[in-house]
């Protein structure tokens, strides 16, 4: 028999984002259980506010 290919990080990814779009539906209960007690993620801070206020500062370090 052969034997099955390991699964890669991004292999990973995409069988778990198909599980979601398919295994839940809006009025599953399980789908009202992870709407009430998982949070949703933060929105991603972006890179460059964090890097002007960085640069400001080293560059006002010397004053």
């Amino acid at each position: 028999m052969a034997r099955r290919r390991d699964l890669t990080h991004r292999g990973v990814e995409k069988l778990s984002e198909r599980e979601r779009n398919v295994g839940l539906e809006s009025d599953d209960e399980a789908a009202r259980w992870l709407d009430e007690h998982d949070p949703k993620p933060p929105p991603a801070v972006p890179k460059r506010a964090s890097k002007n206020k960085a640069l400001h500062r080293w560059n006002r370090r010397d004053d």
